[in-house]
């Protein structure tokens, strides 16, 4: 038996990028601030040497991951797909290491939609997913599109709980 499924034909909108990349940012300036705060602690209680190498050594590495962090995070949104239809669930995430999810729309337990701070900025939601399998979003949806996704997959769990 081939059942012949089809390729995630839907993208997520620009603004969950943007989203995305203000996270980052936030997350950065975080830590950031903890780097100045222990170069500041450095220059005033006199240190050993070795610790303010560290800290250099520290930061540089991490302004490298932060560069990195922000192409990996443009790059991974251009590649996110998803779909639905009456039996499944699609789910394409990752440019370098390429991650399909095909989840049954029968084996959904719960379907919900949540917004964060961030989120709610720019009129987006996260769809989520149950099973027992694990836990599967959609992050960054337009609302009116988020809540109509999560209609569609509790309708579709509906309808095929009654056929069965």
């Amino acid at each position: 038996m081939e059942t012949q499924v089809k390729e995630p034909r839907y993208k997520l909108p620009k603004e969950s990028l943007r989203v995305g990349i203000i996270g980052d940012i936030i997350f950065e300036a975080i830590i950031l601030l903890i780097f100045a705060g222990l170069f500041v602690l450095d220059f005033l209680f006199k240190w050993p040497a070795w610790i303010g190498i560290v800290l250099l050594i520290l930061f540089i590495v991490f302004v490298l991951f932060s560069v990195i962090g922000y192409f990996t995070t443009v790059i991974d949104h251009r590649n996110w797909r998803y779909d639905i239809d009456e039996e499944y669930v699609q789910l394409r995430q990752g440019a370098w290491f390429q991650k399909d999810q095909l989840i049954p729309v029968t084996k959904i337990q719960s379907v919900e939609t949540k917004q964060g701070p961030l989120l709610r900025k720019y009129k987006l939601r996260k769809v989520e997913m149950e099973t027992m399998a694990g836990d599967y979003s959609i992050p960054g949806m337009p609302e009116k599109e988020a809540y109509a996704l999560r209609d569609e997959i509790a309708a579709y769990a509906k309808a095929k709980e009654e056929d069965d």
